[in-house]
């Protein structure tokens, strides 16, 4: 289950959410209530789940994972592409795990945080377009553009901490809906 996997998210907990695009609903949260009350000059707001089980966090600094614990298969969704050049990104044309081509948005995707370190943990883009990947973590950028497919793939041992996450497209200016999909062993 997947609960053991992501900190979870109850109902009297509260939540602060990454920067997302006007307009794009988080995808991790699938029912909440939003409670506005002014307080002192200020607007807060209270986000409440309204589900049974607990909801998938993605909290101010990414969606937190302890890679020792992933026994099933944790997607996230989103919208590939944009004008920056990869390379622009990652100040190099190539890593350990491939090329860093195609076009990204100045600003990550995602954002994950691992609690701990990871023997073994995959992401996979799962897009019908041709798709690639940048992440920067801290031990080092990672890049791939085809593994195998049109697709991109990173897999190994990855470090406890902050890693970005850029899911580009091959061709400047062009956007196509994208599934990662994060796997252990």
């Amino acid at each position: 289950m997947l609960k053991a996997a992501i900190k979870p998210v109850y109902s009297s907990t509260w939540i602060a959410f990454s920067r997302q695009r006007v307009g794009e609903v988080n995808p991790l949260i699938f029912r909440y209530s939003l409670i506005f009350r002014k307080f002192s000059g200020w607007l807060l707001i209270i986000v409440c789940s309204l589900n049974r089980y607990p909801v998938l966090a993605q909290v101010s600094d990414g969606i937190v994972i302890n890679p020792k614990t992933i026994s099933q298969p944790f997607i996230i969704k989103g919208t590939s592409g944009g004008t920056v050049k990869a390379t622009e990104i990652t100040q190099t044309e190539n890593t350990a795990t491939g090329y860093c081509d195609g076009y990204v948005r100045s600003q990550p995707n995602h954002f994950l945080k691992l609690e701990t370190f990871g023997e073994f943990m995959r992401l996979e883009v799962e897009s019908p377009a041709d798709t690639t990947i940048i992440i920067k973590g801290p031990d080092g950028v990672w890049c791939n553009d085809d593994a195998g497919s049109v697709n991109p793939m990173i897999e190994g041992q990855w470090q406890q901490g902050l890693y970005r996450v850029w899911v580009g497209s091959y061709r400047a200016n062009t956007n196509n809906d994208y599934r990662i999909k994060i796997t252990g062993r």
